[in-house]
């Protein structure tokens, strides 16, 4: 009874993991330049994989493993070779 409690209970938690990837929201900001500052909602529903627009971005491993952890209402700034982008977890 132990070991099948212990497999429903995997189970559910790796479920819970592919729900939230999917529900997850984040408000961006994009600063290339003192002119060029642009904002905008990322949103993992149409993602394919978890973190695929930062991985677009070429966010480094350091970056995508900070952005997994993130807590509703962090925010974490990143600076991509002349770029700052700015994340803010809203969902």
């Amino acid at each position: 009874m132990n070991k099948n409690s212990s497999l429903w209970q995997r189970l559910k938690t790796a479920a819970a993991d592919v729900l939230d990837f999917q529900s997850r929201v984040w408000v961006v900001n994009i600063r290339s330049s003192t002119f060029q500052d642009e904002s905008f909602v990322v949103s993992e529903d149409s993602f394919n994989q978890p973190l695929q627009w930062m991985k677009k971005k070429q966010f480094d491993a350091e970056m995508l493993e900070k952005v997994e952890a993130m807590k509703v209402s962090q925010v974490l700034v990143f600076h991509i070779e002349d770029v700052r982008y700015r994340l803010l977890r809203v969902k």
